[in-house]
């Protein structure tokens, strides 16, 4: 058995036992969800940036063979006066484990007085696993009660989620994971739910550039709340800067250009530490094509 192989089991284990094999209807790590896809926490977010596709790729635990690989793909889409829905596609792998999810979100934004609205969106997640066999040689074989742990039927699940807008301020919360939660089951170390705050700031007379405050708080079945303090730059809806903390100890930052209110990139790069609720070193890049304007 080679180091390579000894690596990628060690990691996907690791996956497996923390996470189970549940579906998770977000992407926890994701570092595009604080500004450019806020959908990825909270269905409430489903349509609140127009109709807009957006594709990413997070890679953790930089550096090791078999390391997490988590690629997302996702579509928003108004429809009628106060209707959105959403698709995404996302795979996440580790090692020899293969997670495919199919996801689809649904918001109705209601209107509570002169530029103040209540979203509300719901999600319903398909999950299944497999391992990936291309990285297992022909004398090595996976103990049999993992094999047929990780090879379960397809599993369903859904998050609710609420968003509060006016000009200025976004508050949001989701619960995840509905069914699995209901079922109050200790042995995995999920998380059940996110609150945000957002608020923008004019930093001129022009209104072409913004400072936008994140306050972020996510609670999990077993460990401590981690929380989220940060902010992200904005000029003239071209380019923009990010900064956050956490209360785990990690400094997550990123920077993005806009071309147009066609298209944008951005990229992300979240420190070293590795403290529980955290994963270790990423990095992330950021794909959206907006297929309107606002």
């Amino acid at each position: 058995m080679n180091k390579k192989y000894i690596i990628a089991i060690c990691i996907t284990l690791a996956t497996f036992f923390q996470n189970k094999v549940e579906a998770q209807q977000q992407v926890e790590n994701s570092m595009s969800q604080y500004f450019h896809n806020r959908a990825l926490w909270n269905a409430g977010f489903t349509g609140i940036d127009s109709n807009k596709i957006y594709a990413l790729q997070n890679r953790s635990w930089v550096g090791f063979d078999g390391a997490p690989v988590t690629t997302n793909i996702s579509g928003a889409f108004i429809f009628g006066k106060n209707s959105s829905v959403g698709v995404q596609i996302m795979s996440d792998v580790a090692g020899v484990l293969n997670r495919t999810f199919g996801i689809v979100n649904y918001a109705y934004r209601v209107k509570l007085a002169e530029e103040k609205h209540l979203r509300i969106g719901i999600s319903l997640a398909i999950s299944s696993d497999r391992l990936d066999n291309k990285n297992l040689s022909n004398d090595e074989v996976l103990d049999p009660m993992i094999n047929n742990s990780i090879k379960k039927s397809t599993q369903f699940d859904g998050n609710i989620g609420m968003v509060y807008q006016t000009k200025k301020l976004t508050l949001g919360a989701s619960l995840f994971r509905i069914q699995e939660n209901m079922q109050n089951s200790n042995s995995s170390n999920l998380a059940i739910g996110q609150i945000a705050a957002y608020y923008n700031i004019e930093m001129n007379k022009e209104s072409n550039i913004h400072l936008k405050p994140v306050t972020m708080l996510r609670f999990y079945k077993n460990t401590a709340t981690v929380f989220d303090l940060g902010a992200q730059f904005d000029y003239n809806n071209l380019l923009n800067a990010m900064l956050v903390y956490q209360s785990s100890g990690n400094i997550r930052t990123g920077a993005g250009v806009r071309w147009k209110d066609v298209a944008e990139l951005n990229l992300f790069y979240n420190t070293n530490n590795k403290i529980a609720n955290t994963s270790s070193q990423q990095y992330e890049i950021g794909l959206g094509i907006h297929l309107n304007k606002k």
